[in-house]
């Protein structure tokens, strides 16, 4: 009986001293408001001035998706006759394309990871299932110079981005993520092109290194109504100065020679150019206004 009227006191006592230490922690806890709320990434809204150039920008990605489903619709053809040179040169193209919108498509899910990944991304290598989409197709096409393995490949590859198509017509990006998409095209090739990472078995890096380099240039063609001249112009002289280090490289129809004949001094050159370029391009967001997380400013 002892205990039990215990137990009885202590509630009584909780009862009285949890409302009054409640209030206090309330009276502690910051108050949030119009003035010092903080908006999470995916909430920030876009000005209106940039909403027709993302637009019309992601018409622009709408067609290079075109021009990629043209080329894999070659290949499948090409790999039933089978014509395993003409299936190369189409997967050379298509990959370039895919190369000139690739830090675009990241934004939409896992969808890169499922077109793009390398066998060297997974432990069993070029034998794990999860490896599929354009590497596996260079895989087929280039090493094993297998028709039928490349023909499966090309079909399910052409479905994956036949269903990015639809997936670009129903959404958008922010203006953030188009400024920070130009200056990721200039890591991709910092970061896996100028070392040869990207096509090991087409070697086709070059023609590569050219779509990352147009695309960072297709997103400054969108939005350079809005940057002054004297950022435009440095950046626009930048690009230039890439085209002339990879102009005796090219050949005709768009292609290019393999990496390994790209020469040292010009290797040299180009990571020179293309890391004063990725600086300049990331300096776009902030030439533009363009806030990451908090809110516009009116």
């Amino acid at each position: 009986m002892k205990q039990r009227g215990m137990n009885k006191i202590g509630v009584m006592l909780l009862c009285i001293i949890l409302p009054a230490w409640s209030a206090a922690h309330g009276l502690r806890a910051p108050i949030i408001n119009d003035q010092n709320a903080v908006l999470a990434k995916g909430d920030i809204p876009t000005p209106v001035k940039y909403e027709a150039a993302i637009h019309a920008y992601l018409a622009h990605v709408q067609t290079q998706l075109q021009h990629i489903n043209q080329q894999l619709s070659l290949i499948v053809s090409d790999t039933k006759k089978p014509s395993l040179t003409a299936a190369r040169q189409s997967y050379i193209r298509a990959h370039q394309q895919y190369e000139r919108i690739r830090p675009i498509v990241a934004l939409f899910g896992n969808v890169n990871q499922n077109i793009n990944s390398r066998a060297s991304d997974y432990l069993q290598g070029v034998e794990d299932p999860r490896f599929t989409g354009f590497h596996l197709l260079e895989y087929e096409l280039f090493r094993q110079q297998n028709p039928a393995k490349a023909h499966e490949a090309a079909v399910n590859l052409q479905y994956e981005i036949q269903d990015l198509q639809k997936r670009v017509a129903l959404d958008s990006i922010d203006a953030a993520k188009m400024v920070q998409a130009a200056a990721d095209f200039m890591e991709l090739i910092l970061n896996g092109k100028l070392a040869g990472q990207e096509n090991r078995f087409s070697h086709s890096d070059l023609a590569d290194i050219d779509g990352n380099i147009e695309g960072a240039a297709d997103i400054v063609h969108y939005l350079a109504p809005f940057i002054p001249q004297a950022q435009l112009r440095p950046i626009e002289a930048g690009f230039q100065d890439i085209r002339q280090v990879l102009a005796p490289y090219r050949l005709p129809g768009q292609q290019y020679q393999p990496f390994g004949r790209l020469s040292r001094a010009d290797h040299d050159r180009l990571y020179s150019l293309v890391t004063t370029q990725a600086d300049r391009l990331a300096q776009l967001r902030a030439i533009l206004n363009i806030r990451v997380y908090y809110q516009y400013p009116h």
